[in-house]
């Protein structure tokens, strides 16, 4: 007995879903300039032609990862900045978010990886991909920043760039992840330090 629409849907759904999450890490690795769609699909164990079926171009491909991601993270960080705990304790949970994501999923680290790549061939301008993804959290960390200056448990200084700080050592982190395969002597309590008084 032949499969019915509704199966046909949930089979393709899920490979679509195994295929953004293994390109997700190749582009981490390679890059989108670097990315080969010959590699790619030789790297997710599927012929060109099923990796042509579902995306008409290693950029739609590349877009589609990003995009998912980066609707998935406002929701979430734009509850933790309205959330009605002290600034050290919302810093203090942003930082353990990043360490235990990053070590339960290296698709966490793969994220800020594809944009930190795609910022040195796309460039940094409004529009850009990597400004889509920096602008809202540089924004969102810095408004909890503030928030500790007042309550005099964050450090002086510009909010924005403490900020910017703090995203360019979770990129060096998720890169060095990425190249490495391993998160051996990474201190994540660094990234507290960078913006806590006394912690």
């Amino acid at each position: 007995m032949g499969r019915n629409e509704e199966q046909n849907e949930r089979i393709r759904k899920q490979r679509k879903e195994e295929i953004e999450n293994g390109a997700l890490y190749y582009f981490a690795k390679y890059g989108l300039a670097g990315a080969k769609i010959s590699d790619l699909a030789k790297f997710l164990g599927i012929s060109q032609g099923l990796l042509y079926r579902y995306y008409a171009s290693k950029e739609e491909l590349f877009r589609i990862c990003s995009e998912k991601w980066i609707e998935d993270r406002d929701q979430n960080f734009k509850g933790l900045v309205d959330a009605p705990m002290c600034a050290k304790d919302k810093i203090l949970f942003l930082t353990r978010h990043v360490e235990m994501s990053m070590k339960k999923d290296k698709k966490f680290a793969s994220y800020f990886t594809i944009f930190e790549n795609d910022s040195l061939t796309s460039g940094v301008g409004k529009g850009s991909m990597f400004s889509r993804w920096s602008s809202e959290p540089i924004e969102m960390l810095a408004d909890i920043i503030r928030q500790g200056q007042e309550e005099k448990t964050v450090h002086e200084g510009n909010p924005y760039q403490l900020s910017i700080g703090y995203w360019e050592l979770v990129f060096a982190y998720s890169h060095n992840y990425i190249s490495s395969d391993t998160l051996e002597n990474y201190d994540f309590n660094l990234l507290n330090r960078l913006l806590i008084k006394n912690v």
